[in-house]
């Protein structure tokens, strides 16, 4: 099964979000659904049940901290864009991110090189109009969403359909 640890966003930021989502409806970009927004903590892949097994029985439990969704960011970079994101600010987020990460590495998971803590809004699959995009995420790049304080760590399964993924709670630390 295909998984991932996330953190939860609270319904009325995601309403925010999707609503300012509607500046990048743009053909060639697929924007992340409304109930599918979450910051990633770690992307995991395919794993079988016995790493399953595994993973549930760790730790992965955190002080409630508050975190800043704020600014428009793209990966890889800005004249290639693959997807875009809302950053998330927290000067404990990165060290969350890397106690995770060492944990999972314990157990055969390879570890992340980089940390960028953030939301992802949309992915690009091909685009039409490079400026117009680049300029929307210039207008954005500083835009506010406030803070939530999070609590959990959530494992979620996600099933791939071709209306887009089901995202479903394992677990909850």
């Amino acid at each position: 099964m295909r998984l991932f640890l996330a953190i939860d966003i609270p319904e009325e930021i995601k309403e925010e979000i999707a609503k300012f989502q509607e500046q990048f409806k743009m053909k060639g970009i697929k924007l992340v659904e409304k109930e599918n927004l979450h910051i990633t903590v770690k992307f995991l892949g395919e794993v079988d049940e016995e790493k399953l097994k595994e993973i549930l029985d760790l730790d992965l439990s955190i002080e409630p901290i508050k975190i800043k969704l704020k600014h428009i960011g793209t990966f890889p970079n800005s004249n290639y864009v693959r997807v875009i994101w809302i950053g998330a600010y927290n000067e404990n987020l990165i060290e969350i991110f890397k106690e995770v990460d060492k944990k999972l590495s314990n157990l055969g998971f390879k570890r992340e090189r980089e940390y960028v803590p953030h939301l992802t809004i949309g992915r690009v699959k091909f685009i039409d109009n490079k400026k117009k995009l680049k300029d929307r995420i210039e207008k954005y790049k500083d835009i506010d969403f406030g803070e939530f304080e999070a609590k959990h760590i959530k494992l979620y399964k996600s099933t791939l359909t071709p209306n887009g993924p089901i995202y479903e709670v394992i677990k909850e630390w």
